[in-house]
């Protein structure tokens, strides 16, 4: 069962150890809120990974923004949940 994985917040700077235990290889990451401020250092995040393009431009990131993470209005959103049979909010 693929799952969408939507956080909200960091705690360190960092993805939470649990979150990263619980990705499964067809699950997907959407950062939104302070958690898009992870997508500046895309190194440790999955392959599957997206952010909401409001909150990246409210925090001023745009110009920073890594072109490997897609940027998606809340429309887009909406599409990934129907995509992915579940999903789980992490905060």
């Amino acid at each position: 069962m693929n799952c969408l994985h939507v956080l909200n917040r960091l705690s360190e700077n960092r993805l939470p150890a649990a979150l990263q235990r619980s990705m499964g290889a067809n699950d997907a990451l959407l950062l939104c809120g302070d958690a898009v401020y992870a997508g500046v250092s895309a190194a440790a995040l999955p392959a599957r990974c997206h952010a909401l393009e409001a909150d990246v431009r409210a925090r001023g990131l745009l110009t920073l923004w890594p072109v490997q993470i897609p940027l998606i209005n809340h429309g887009d959103y909406v599409d990934l949940c129907v995509q992915y049979q579940k999903s789980l909010s992490w905060s």
